[in-house]
């Protein structure tokens, strides 16, 4: 039975009798369509799901593993030459969606199981939902997938030439393994939302594999390469028009029309999942070759067409629902892109609803009655408070992430670098960035909670403050910004970067000793901050205290022995100390780092240095060499080769080396 809110409500008729004719056809036994292949697709889709469950858990006991088979990885090989797993892994999909057609989002995603495990509780729950049927809204995934992939390839190619000249150009590299797994992944607290949203509420707003129709950019290009594939669903001159097909089909296509009128499935929404070919009572739909989609023509007599839900006049403003959507909510808190296109295509779901309310006599949602015979129901008022809620919702948030997004572009004319800000005696910005600094501060600002502005509090909260305490730093107001930071530790709880930031507003402001005094208290009570301990020994050995640094460092990196960080804190402090046993020590802490990073040109810098002042100038030369041939882009490698060879009165190599040092630091390397 149509949807009321597709149609003009009639006044009721009187009651008649109809005399019910036998049935006859395929549906004659008077069984529901069935399809025999779900249950086949769910142990295939199990098992990608148990094979992603045994990599994690592999990760989890040696600590290293193939890098995520993740298309997302991809964006890193076409941006900077980084060959990924998952680079590997989307171009496979992509090869065998030109020949096979989409089957690889029936087949092969994690997603689709989730979707498809949320129509089965709905419908044991007696709820079947409807499709959701956009034109316009089928371009997201396409305009999502050039976002990510093909705008960073033509931006390296065609504008990073004229913005950035000095950008190297992308060299081919290769990462199958990693060591941090998760680096690409967002959290927990974020996984829980999204798998609601692109999982259950998807699929009851927009019909099963909703989020695959409107939201993954990954579909983006599964469905243009569907229309090249010569593979895909094909009928015999059995079949007799039936319906079940259409009844079974969990990719919203409607198989019965499109095989009558072109004699084969050409929707790009096809997922290739054989619902209808199992559930077919005549076997006349099949899996075969035949000519792709964008050359198959409507046979003879073909007049119907795909009933849209929406006019164009409403399909292009909800595509600016949409848009807005996307965008405001894209920002906040790191929003996963594939989270905040679901978001979008549900708000686009939701506004439209709330719009029929307005033009349409009756309109249903699922087994809700929300307006009939143009009277409102309780169920459609509360529906549209919903919506005005939810949309209401979206544009604070997007006016809050544009301030930010202001106050970011307001904060690039700040130029004083960090260690010139919290040197003790920094410099006087002039008037531009000081008007910059206090331009984004106000904007930084209108996104923090009242009283201070209109935003809210959460877990982003952090960032702004931190934000807004540096920018007070840079404007010489290290007080206030040490009072900001601390009232966020007393609030949030007490972190490695809230108690790093008052170290160095204190420091700032001339006051290393209360900087160090800080330092220590911090790291007695908080020895796991590996990072705060190596700033606390940069403080105390700039005061003079380089014995307590030492000591610091020791016992940190008792706490923590294969830290490379500490290791290396631990060396340059031993080395740097001007006594001849500890800098032996140093030597051998060097050796080891090298054992476990044996490319890192700054350790040889570094043992290069302590063989220098140890008067070992042969094995001096040798690592500052050897430093200059891993980085040759580096100028303070160079510059320290340079200076070398200039103290051995080789001046004319340490000229050459001195002159393209002194080239690199002019480019900011």
């Amino acid at each position: 039975m149509s949807c009321p809110s597709t149609r003009e409500h009639r006044t009721p008729s009187p009651v008649i009798s109809l005399t019910v004719l036998p049935a006859t056809g395929a549906g004659a036994s008077g069984k529901a369509p069935h399809s025999r292949m779900g249950w086949k697709r769910a142990v295939v889709l199990g098992v990608v799901q148990l094979l992603i469950i045994a990599h994690v858990v592999q990760y989890m006991i040696d600590g290293e593993t193939l890098a995520p088979i993740e298309p997302s990885e991809g964006m890193k090989t076409l941006k900077d030459g980084v060959v990924t797993a998952g680079f590997l892994f989307f171009a496979l999909a992509l090869l065998s969606t030109a020949l096979l057609g989409r089957w690889f989002c029936g087949w092969g995603c994690h997603i689709v199981l989730l979707q498809d495990l949320c129509g089965w509780i709905m419908k044991q729950c007696g709820i079947r939902p409807h499709a959701f049927r956009s034109r316009l809204l089928l371009f997201l995934p396409l305009g999502l997938a050039i976002y990510m992939f093909l705008w960073p390839l033509f931006y390296r190619l065609a504008i990073a030439p004229w913005t950035m000249p000095d950008l190297a150009p992308p060299t081919l590299s290769f990462e199958l393994t990693v060591s941090n797994f998760w680096a690409t992944f967002p959290g927990v607290l974020m996984a829980i939302p999204f798998l609601f949203v692109c999982g259950f509420l998807a699929v009851y707003l927009l019909g099963s594999k909703g989020y695959c129709t409107y939201g993954c950019p990954y579909g983006g290009f599964f469905a243009p390469l569907d229309e090249i594939a010569p593979m895909r669903i094909r009928v015999t001159d059995a079949c007799d028009q039936c319906g079940h097909c259409t009844a079974v089909c969990t990719s919203n296509v409607e198989v019965h029309r499109e095989v009558r009128d072109f004699g084969a499935v050409v929707s790009a929404g096809c997922m290739k999942c054989l619902d209808c070919v199992s559930a077919c009572p005549k076997e006349a739909l099949y899996f075969g070759l035949g000519a792709p989609a964008f050359l198959t023509k409507p046979r003879a007599g073909a007049k119907s067409s795909v009933s849209w839900d929406l006019s164009m006049r409403e399909e292009i403003a909800l595509a600016i629902v949409a848009l807005a959507t996307f965008f405001a909510v894209r920002g906040t808190i790191a929003l996963p892109l594939l989270f905040a296109s679901g978001v979008a295509a549900i708000a686009v779901f939701m506004a439209w609803k709330s719009w029929t309310l307005l033009t349409l006599p009756s309109v249903r949602f699922h087994r809700w009655q929300l307006k009939l015979a143009r009277s409102m129901r309780p169920c459609g008022w509360v529906f549209a408070g919903l919506t005005a809620f939810v949309l209401t919702g979206f544009l604070y948030i997007g006016l809050l992430n544009a301030a930010i997004g202001l106050a970011e572009r307001a904060s690039e004319g700040v130029v004083t670098p960090a260690e010139v800000v919290f040197s003790g005696s920094p410099l006087t910005p002039n008037e531009q960035e000081t008007a910059a600094a206090r331009r984004a501060i106000a904007l930084y600002s209108f996104a923090l909670p009242s009283p201070i502005g209109f935003g809210m509090e959460g877990p982003w909260l952090l960032g702004v403050e931190s934000r807004v305490a540096y920018l007070r730093c840079v404007l010489g107001d290290f007080a206030g910004a040490e009072a900001m930071l601390r009232a966020a530790g007393e609030r949030d709880g007490w972190s490695e970067a809230i108690a790093t930031g008052i170290g160095q507003t204190m420091k700032g402001r001339g006051r290393l000793d209360l900087a160090s005094a800080w330092g220590l208290e911090q790291c007695a009570l908080h020895p796991e901050w590996e990072g705060f301990a190596d700033s606390v020994s940069v403080w105390l050995r700039e005061e003079g205290r380089t014995e307590e640094a030492i000591a610091l460092m020791r016992e940190a990196v008792t706490r923590r022995p294969e830290s490379l960080a500490l290791l290396r804190r631990l060396s340059l402090l031993l080395c740097e100390s001007g006594d001849d046993g500890l800098r032996s020590e140093g030597i051998a802490i060097i050796d080891r780092t090298l054992e476990i990073a044996p490319d890192n040109a700054f350790a040889y810098v570094a043992r290069g240095r302590a063989y220098r002042d140890a008067q070992d100038f042969v094995r001096a030369e040798a690592d500052l060499r050897k430093a200059a041939t891993l980085a040759p882009e580096s100028s303070i490698v160079l510059d320290t080769l340079g200076q070398f060879l200039m103290s051995v009165d080789k001046v004319r190599e340490a000229a050459t080396i001195l002159k393209q040092s002194g080239e690199l630091r002019m480019h900011g390397k």
